[in-house]
């Protein structure tokens, strides 16, 4: 192993390289296809559905908590705007 640590100003990244035996076995030619739609996210030519976690119910009931809170925080950053009513701005 040689790993190697890299920082450009703003992340930090390690490269870790590994030696390993060669595959001897050949790749077969056997594709799959895969189906993208709205009601499921994937479904696969091996008969492998994969579901749409955007469809479920605690997504949705989150996604409409998250809208109910940023109308909220909208208005308490326009009445402080408008100095009507300080109000002290809480990030979430």
């Amino acid at each position: 192993m040689n790993p190697r640590i890299k920082y450009d100003g703003l992340n930090w990244y390690i490269t870790v390289g590994i030696e390993y035996k060669d595959c001897t076995t050949l790749p077969s030619n056997e594709g799959i296809g895969i189906d993208l739609g709205m009601k499921d996210l994937a479904i696969c030519s091996d008969e492998h559905k994969y579901k749409n976690i955007n469809k479920t119910q605690r997504i949705k009931k989150l996604e409409k908590r998250k809208r109910r809170l940023q109308r909220s925080i909208s208005r308490k950053y326009e009445n402080n705007k408008k100095e009507e009513v300080t109000v002290k701005q809480v990030t979430l």
